[in-house]
C-alpha cells in the first residue's frame, strides 16, 4: 500500500525522463517489449561440457544460461527492476521461474510444473547446477498446489474467475499480496523467466512478456544450428555450430547503454565459463 511492497523498494530520484517512462510509455507490460536474438559459437559451451565430464560432472546449457544470467543480475542491480502501477521497483532478491515437463512421454500430455528458485548472485556455477538438480528432482515428486486447485476453479462460472483475477491484479498493483504468493505460488513474479526449448528440439522463440506479475525479462534457449560463418583465425567461411537464444524485456526498466553493458558481460562470459567457476568479487556489481 502507497508504494510499498514485499518482493522490491521503490525507486527514487530517477530523474525526469526515466521518472516519468512508465507514464508515457505503454501501460501494459507486453505493449513496452524489446527484442534481441544472442548467438553464439557453441564450441565454447561443448568444451567447458566436455572438460567438467573428464572431471566425472554432467553439465548442459541451461545450467550455463541461468549461472551467467544469475551473474550477470547481481553484477547490473538495475536489471531486477519491475514496474508496478506505474512505478519503478528495485527487487529484493534474485528470482528465476521456469516450467518443468514432469514427463516427456510422446503418449501423455506432457504435465508441466512451475519452478521457482531464488539465488543470491555470487553463486558458482556448480552452485547454481547443484541447486537447479535438486530443486528440479524434489518437483517432479512434489505435488503442485495450483493443480490440486484446478478441479475447484473448473467448476467455477467465467465471470466468477474474472472477478478472483481482477482482485489478485488490483491487490498487486497496491502490493497486497503475501510473500507466500509472490514467491511460492505466482509464476509471474520473477527476476527472469527461462524455457529451454532446447529439450524439446525446437529452435529459440521470443517470448510473450505476462501482464500480469512483474517478471520484465523472458529467455528462451533454442537448440543449436549449424551456420556458415566467417573464422576469425582463418579469415575463412566455415560452418560452425550455433547456439540461439530469444530475449525479451521490459524496454521501461533500463536504458539501452546499461543494457549493451550487461550483453557485453554476458559474451565475455560465454567466451570463457572458468570465470563462473569463482564466486561474483563485490567490486564487479556496478553502482545503482
Amino acid at each position: 500500500m502507497f508504494g510499498k511492497r514485499k518482493d522490491g523498494k521503490l525507486v527514487k530520484n530517477l530523474g525526469v525522463v526515466a521518472g516519468l517512462m512508465p507514464l508515457f510509455a505503454p501501460r501494459r507490460r507486453s505493449g513496452a517489449a524489446s527484442y534481441y536474438t544472442v548467438t553464439h559459437e557453441a564450441k565454447d559451451f561443448d568444451d567447458f561440457i566436455r572438460l567438467k565430464k573428464a572431471q566425472g560432472e554432467k553439465y548442459n546449457y541451461l545450467h550455463i544460461v541461468v549461472a551467467i544470467l544469475v551473474r550477470t543480475f547481481k553484477m547490473y542491480p538495475r536489471l531486477n527492476r519491475f514496474i508496478i502501477n506505474d512505478r519503478i521497483y528495485q527487487r529484493n532478491s534474485i528470482d528465476m521461474t521456469m516450467i518443468v515437463k514432469k514427463s516427456m512421454h510422446k503418449d501423455d500430455a506432457g504435465d508441466e510444473d512451475v519452478l521457482k528458485m531464488r539465488f543470491t548472485g555470487f553463486e558458482t556455477i556448480a552452485e547454481v547446477k547443484n541447486k537447479l538438480e535438486t530443486d528440479i528432482a524434489a518437483l517432479q515428486n512434489a505435488v503442485d498446489p495450483l493443480e490440486k486447485a484446478m478441479p475447484v476453479f473448473e467448476k467455477l462460472p467465467h465471470f466468477v474467475l474474472r472477478f478472483i483475477v481482477f482482485c489478485l491484479i488490483t491487490a498487486d498493483k497496491h502490493g497486497l499480496l503475501s510473500d507466500k504468493f509472490l514467491f511460492d505460488i505466482s509464476p509471474f513474479h520473477s527476476s527472469f523467466f527461462v524455457s529451454y526449448l532446447k529439450s524439446i528440439n525446437l529452435d529459440s522463440i521470443y517470448h510473450h512478456l505476462f501482464d500480469f506479475g512483474n517478471c520484465g525479462f523472458f529467455i528462451t534457449i533454442g537448440k543449436e544450428t549449424l551456420e556458415s560463418r566467417l573464422d576469425d583465425e582463418s579469415n575463412v567461411v566455415k560452418m560452425q555450430k550455433i547456439i540461439r537464444m530469444g530475449i525479451t524485456i521490459d524496454s521501461r526498466c533500463i536504458d539501452g547503454l546499461y543494457y549493451s553493458r550487461f550483453l557485453r558481460t554476458c559474451r565475455r562470459l560465454m567466451r570463457d565459463l572458468t570465470l563462473l567457476e569463482k564466486p561474483l568479487d563485490e567490486g564487479d556489481i556496478a553502482v545503482g
